[in-house]
C-alpha cells in the first residue's frame, strides 16, 4: 500500500510539529519554506562566536501535553527554566526585581528545536509556494506538485490570503484576522543593569535579552507594538537608530549602543484569531494551522499543528480537516 502523503508550507513550529507528528505515523511529509532555514519566529542568527536569536526570546506552557514537551527538551539540555536576574522598570526611575514563572530559554540554537520537532518530514528551503490548490501545492518556479493526499499551510493569515484563489470559501474564513508588529534588533552595550531580561515600563521599547552566545554584552532588544505601528515602514535604519536612541535613555547609557542586526516582525502577535486549532476545507483537503487560527503564542501554535496531525490519523475514511 503507498504511503499517505502530505505536503506543508511553513516550517515554523506549527508546521514542524505537524509534519513530525505525520511523519512519525508513517506519512510521507514534503516541508517548504522560503527561508534558508527551519525556525520561523524561532530562527537564529549565526556569528563567529555563536549565535543569537531577533525571535521568541521565551518559550512558556501553560497546558499538558506541551509542558510535557518542554520537560523533555529541559532534560535534553536543549531548555533551561528562566531563573536569572529579572529586572522591570527604567534608569531614571527606579529598576524593581520581577519574575516569569514558566518560562524557558534555549541553551541550544532554537532553530534546533524546530528541526528535532520535524523528525522524518523533508524539509526544502528556499522554496516559496505561491499558490494552494485542492491536494496541490504550486511553486514560485513553476512546478505543480499534485499528489498530495492533503496540504497544509501554517504560514501568517496575511502570507497565506493570497495563496487561495482557488480556494474562496476557505480565504473568506480568514479576513478577519489581523497582527500586531514588533521591530527586533541585536545590540551591544557596556553598562546599565546587571540583569540577564530587562523589562522595560515604557511605550516604545518593550523587552531585552542578553544572549548566550555571541559575546559580551549582546542583547535581543524587542520594541512595543506602537513603536512597530509608528516605524512600520521605516528603513532599517531608522528603526534601529530611533530604538538605540531610546534604549539609551531608558538604560542610562553613557556610551552609544552598537547595532548589528533587525528585524521587522510583521506578523508578531495575532489580535483576532479565528479560534480552534484549524481551519480546512475538507472537500479539496487543504487545511490552515498557526497562532492566526489558534491564537497568540508558541504553545497555541505546536498545539494547533499536533492536533490536526493527530485528528487526520484518526480519521479512518477521509482526512478530518
Amino acid at each position: 500500500m503507498a504511503k499517505l502523503k502530505a505536503g506543508i508550507v511553513g516550517a515554523g513550529i506549527a508546521g514542524a510539529s505537524c509534519a513530525g507528528t505525520l511523519a512519525a505515523a508513517g506519512w510521507e511529509v514534503d516541508v517548504f519554506d522560503k527561508a534558508h532555514g527551519a525556525g520561523g519566529r524561532l530562527s537564529t542568527r549565526r556569528f563567529e562566536q555563536g549565535w543569537a536569536t531577533l525571535g521568541t526570546p521565551f518559550i512558556s506552557a501553560k497546558r499538558e501535553p506541551f509542558r510535557s514537551q518542554l520537560r523533555d527538551w529541559v532534560r535534553q539540555g536543549w531548555l533551561a527554566a528562566v531563573r536569572g536576574d529579572v529586572w522591570q522598570g527604567r534608569a531614571t526611575l527606579s529598576w524593581a526585581q520581577a519574575q516569569m514563572q514558566n518560562h524557558y530559554r534555549p541553551i541550544i540554537e532554537p532553530s534546533q528545536l524546530v528541526r528535532q520537532l520535524l523528525g522524518e518530514a523533508r524539509l526544502h528551503t528556499d522554496s516559496r509556494v505561491v499558490a494552494l490548490r485542492p491536494r496541490t501545492l504550486v511553486l514560485e518556479d513553476g512546478r505543480s506538485l499534485d499528489d498530495y493526499d492533503c496540504v497544509i499551510c501554517s504560514v501568517p493569515v496575511p502570507q497565506a490570503i493570497p495563496m487561495l484563489d482557488a480556494l474562496p470559501l476557505l480565504r473568506e474564513r480568514l479576513i478577519d484576522v489581523r497582527y500586531r508588529p514588533i521591530w527586533s534588533f541585536l545590540m551591544r552595550w557596556e553598562g546599565g543593569p546587571t540583569a540577564d531580561v530587562i523589562k522595560f515600563d515604557d511605550h516604545l521599547l518593550n523587552l531585552a535579552v542578553r544572549q548566550p552566545t555571541g559575546g559580551d554584552g549582546l542583547w535581543a532588544v524587542h520594541s512595543s507594538h506602537e513603536f512597530a505601528e509608528t516605524y512600520l515602514e521605516a528603513s532599517e535604519m531608522e528603526a534601529s537608530n530611533r530604538a538605540a536612541s531610546a534604549l539609551m535613555g531608558l538604560l542610562g547609557l553613557p556610551w552609544p549602543v552598537e547595532i548589528e542586526a533587525s528585524h521587522l516582525w510583521r506578523h508578531a502577535r495575532p489580535v483576532a484569531s479565528i479560534g480552534g486549532f484549524w481551519v480546512g476545507d475538507r472537500e479539496n483537503r487543504v487545511a490552515l494551522i498557526g497562532d492566526g487560527i489558534a491564537g497568540v503564542g508558541v504553545e497555541r501554535a505546536w498545539e494547533s499543528g499536533t492536533r490536526l496531525a493527530q485528528a487526520i490519523m484518526q480519521s479512518k475514511e477521509e482526512l478530518a480537516l
